[in-house]
């Protein structure tokens, strides 16, 4: 074990590739111990991914890439416009709901960053806004991408947990915590309206323009109802559910506001080949470390040290949550789930802690490292949009950094908070 955690921890010092780290760790592992076959080696690798699940990633995508070519975001921005532009502050209002929506049509916090920020960012700054600030609501506003449903991290989590997890009560959980991180930007942009005097939009509010809108985006927000009303409904799978998206968005692109083309559909397969293509890679090197691990039952081992350590069920939550945002300012959120939800996960069981509350609070705490140098992939996006430096950003985004960590803990000690939506449907 001590090669293993030496190989790895010296890849990531050198920069090399989480997943390509992992792999390399992994075979070295296999290649000094004698009594394990090199030949397990490709079962192990085609193990981590050779699963029917994990098929919905690539669909939930290309079907955010496809709604985005589509012209259904423009749509859903123009909905938000409607409803807080009028506002002081009335851009960064709309930053953030329009986040809100996208969040339930891609449920990736990258491809919310970029959509929203190629939009927004230009019009927030020509209006008044700082570059600093425009880069930093629209990269912590995305950080309900993965949280509000639906979410290809959750369906990274219920895979790697290995079984018992459903996915429509993980969805569901997610839907008030991402919404409460939302309407609290809102109220964290409130307040410091009256310190940068944030302007005011010239337009003021219009019935009318806010329902015409509304009619006009029917497409864009029907995408969570049709998912999640046919994994819940039992129609389709998850899986499935992603193919239906993809199909829908291929329909409204083509169809109703014939903006995709074949170019465009293109391009759509490409990304989101590239985009999984290093998901995939990060499950199946991953798959050689968690056989490792489970092999030398590290799960049991942490288990038994963190009992003698403590027996609270709360202690260890906060444990997990910090340890998860230290490891998160060296490595990105999907990396980060795929590491460690082997060995947390049935110690959390351990501990009496319900997988899926524990899920919830692992998907909301990883996507922080989207905002969190040195790796903070949402600055890195947004960044060059704003023509602003990351230590700039970074310098603003801690009141949102805090905002989330409260909701955090706001979760992990009121479950309650959470679990009334998702019984409403019977879960």
């Amino acid at each position: 074990m001590l090669i293993l955690s030496a190989v790895f921890v010296v890849t990531i010092l050198m920069g090399v590739p989480v997943a390509f780290c992992l792999g390399l760790a992994g075979v070295s592992y296999i290649l000094i111990n004698e009594h394990v076959p090199f030949n397990i080696l490709p079962t192990l690798v085609f193990g981590g991914i050779d699963s029917f699940p994990l098929m919905a990633i690539p669909f939930f995508i290309m079907a955010g890439d496809l709604m985005s070519r589509g012209g259904m975001l423009p749509r859903l921005v123009d909905l938000a416009d409607s409803i807080v532009g009028h506002l002081k502050g009335g851009l960064a209002y709309v930053n953030i709901l329009a986040s809100m929506f996208f969040a339930g049509v891609t449920g990736v916090a990258v491809a919310d960053t970029a959509a929203i920020g190629s939009m927004l960012v230009p019009s927030m700054i020509r209006q008044g806004y700082t570059r600093t600030f425009s880069a930093v609501i629209t990269a912590a506003s995305s950080i309900m991408g993965p949280i509000i449903p639906p979410s290809v991290a959750m369906l990274i989590y219920a895979y790697v947990y290995g079984g018992g997890i459903s996915v429509a009560r993980l969805f569901l959980l997610g839907a008030v915590p991402g919404c409460i991180i939302g309407f609290g930007m809102m109220g964290l942009v409130y307040a410091l309206s009256f310190r940068y005097e944030f302007p005011v939009s010239s337009s003021g509010f219009s019935g009318r323009i806010m329902m015409r809108r509304l009619v006009a985006a029917i497409p864009g927000l029907m995408v969570p109802v049709i998912i999640l009303g046919g994994i819940i409904g039992g129609v389709f799978t998850p899986t499935e559910a992603g193919a239906v998206a993809v199909s829908y968005a291929l329909l409204v692109g083509t169809v109703v506001t014939r903006k995709l083309g074949i170019r465009d559909i293109c391009r759509c397969f490409l990304n989101s080949c590239r985009t999984s293509a290093i998901v995939f890679m990060l499950l199946a090197t991953a798959k050689v470390v968690s056989w490792i691990l489970i092999t030398h039952q590290i799960p049991q081992k942490v288990a038994q040290f963190l009992f003698q350590f403590t027996s609270s069920a709360q202690v260890f939550l906060v444990l997990s949550i910090l340890f998860l945002l230290l490891l998160g300012f060296v490595l990105e959120a999907v990396a980060t789930m795929i590491m460690l939800v082997p060995v947390f996960g049935p110690v959390a069981h351990s501990y009496g802690i319900e997988p899926h509350h524990f899920g919830l609070l692992v998907v909301m705490t990883v996507q922080i490292a989207l905002i969190t140098p040195p790796v903070a992939l949402g600055l890195f996006i947004v960044c060059p949009i704003a023509n602003c430096t990351i230590e700039e950003a970074s310098q603003g985004i801690w009141p949102f950094l805090f905002l989330v960590f409260a909701v955090i803990l706001l979760v992990a000690f009121w479950p309650g908070v959470t679990t009334w939506f998702p019984r409403i449907f019977g879960y």
